[in-house]
C-alpha cells in the first residue's frame, strides 16, 4: 500500500490501455517513480526486491507506450542518448542470474533491445563489454520449443551479429549449429520465426570463420536443399520474404573461396538456374532471380575462352591502318 506500489499499480493500468492521450499520464507517472526511488531508499528496495514486478511494468511501459504510441524512431533514438542500452544490459545481466529466469522479464528486455538496437551503432561492443553477449544465446538454447522467447532474442542476436567480433565469438560459442536447428524445410507453422533465424544466420556467415565452420559441417548442401523445398512448396509465393533469407545465407557463405567450391560440389549452379527459369514469369520473385544470378556470377569457374588466336571470324575493312601500328602488329601475330 506504499506510495511506490500505489503508482506502479497506475502505470500497469496505462500500460493496459490503448488510448493515446494516456501517453502523457505515463510519462507523468513514471516522473513521479523515478523521484520516489531516487529519493527514498525504501522506494528503490521496494522496486528490486525479489517478487516485485516494479521492473516488469516499468519495461512494459517502455516497450507500450514510446515506441508504439509516440512514435518508434524518435523515441528510441532518445532512448540510445539517454543511455537506455546500457540500463537494459544490466537489467538483462541482472535478470539472467535468477534460476529459473523470468520468462516475462526476458522477452520485454530483449523485445526493446531488439528495437533500440538498429538505433545504437556500438550495441555490440556494449553487450560484449557488459558480458551479456552470450546470454541470449543460452535462452535459445535452453528454449528452443518457447518459440515466444526465442524469437526477441534471435532479433537481438541479429543485432549483435553485425559486429565482425561478435559474430566470431557467438560462432565459437556454436550458434551456426543452434540455427540450424531452426531453419529447415517448407512449413507454414512459425515462418516469422523462420524469416529472423534465417536473417540472423545471414549476418553471421559474413564471418569468414562462421563461413568455413558451416562449410566444413555440410551447410551449404543443406541451405540448397532446404531453398528447393520451399522453392516446391511456396506455389502461391507467399513465403518469398524467407526464400531470399535462404539465398542471402548461401550468398554470405559463398563469399569465401572453400564456400564456392562446396556450392559448385553440391550442384548449386544447376539448382539456381533451374529454380530462376522457373521464378521469371512472376515478376515479384524478381529479388530471388536478382539473388540467385549475383551467387552464380560469384561462383562460376572463370576460364579462358576457347579461343586459339584473337582474330575474329568475321572481317570488317577499317578506314585506315599503318602499316607499322600497334594494331597490324597484333593481327600479323601467329595464332600461337
Amino acid at each position: 500500500n506504499s506510495r511506490t506500489m500505489s503508482l506502479l499499480s497506475q502505470l500497469e493500468k496505462i500500460n493496459l490501455d490503448s488510448v493515446l492521450g494516456e501517453a502523457d499520464n505515463a510519462r507523468y507517472i513514471t516522473s513521479k517513480i523515478l523521484h520516489l526511488v531516487q529519493s527514498q531508499e525504501k522506494a528503490r528496495k521496494e522496486m528490486t526486491s525479489k517478487g516485485s514486478t516494479g521492473i516488469e511494468v516499468i519495461l512494459s511501459t517502455l516497450e507500450v507506450k514510446p515506441f508504439n504510441l509516440c512514435g518508434g524512431g524518435r523515441r528510441a533514438s532518445l532512448l540510445v542518448a539517454k543511455g537506455g542500452t546500457h540500463i537494459l544490459l544490466q537489467l538483462l545481466l541482472t535478470a539472467s542470474r535468477d534460476c529459473p529466469s523470468n520468462e516475462e522479464l526476458m522477452v520485454l528486455l530483449h523485445t526493446l533491445l531488439a528495437k533500440i538496437g538498429p538505433k545504437d551503432k556500438k550495441i555490440g561492443m556494449k553487450a560484449r563489454i557488459n558480458g551479456v553477449l552470450n546470454i541470449s544465446l543460452n535462452l535459445v538454447k535452453q528454449n528452443l520449443q518457447n518459440h515466444r522467447l526465442i524469437l526477441p532474442c534471435l532479433q537481438v542476436l541479429r543485432v549483435y551479429s553485425a559486429n565482425s567480433v561478435n559474430a566470431v565469438s557467438l560462432g565459437k560459442n556454436g550458434v551456426v549449429e543452434l540455427l540450424f536447428k531452426i531453419v529447415g524445410p517448407f512449413t507454414k507453422r512459425s515462418t516469422s520465426l523462420m524469416k529472423v533465424a534465417l536473417d540472423t544466420l545471414a549476418a553471421l556467415l559474413k564471418s569468414k570463420t562462421n563461413a568455413r565452420r558451416a562449410v566444413d559441417r555440410g551447410y551449404v548442401q543443406v541451405l540448397l536443399t532446404i531453398y528447393v523445398d520451399w522453392h516446391r512448396h511456396d506455389s502461391r509465393h507467399r513465403y518469398m520474404l524467407i526464400r531470399k533469407g535462404v539465398l542471402q545465407c548461401i550468398k554470405s557463405v559463398t563469399n569465401i573461396k572453400l564456400g564456392r567450391r562446396a556450392f559448385i560440389d553440391a550442384n548449386g549452379m544447376k539448382i539456381l538456374y533451374n529454380t530462376s527459369q522457373e521464378c521469371l514469369a512472376v515478376r515479384t520473385l524478381d529479388p530471388l532471380v536478382n539473388t540467385s544470378s549475383l551467387i552464380m556470377r560469384k561462383c562460376f569457374p572463370k576460364n579462358r575462352l576457347p579461343l586459339p588466336t584473337i582474330k575474329s571470324a568475321f572481317h570488317f575493312q577499317l578506314p585506315v591502318i599503318p602499316a607499322s601500328g600497334p594494331v597490324a602488329q597484333l593481327y600479323n601475330l601467329p595464332p600461337d
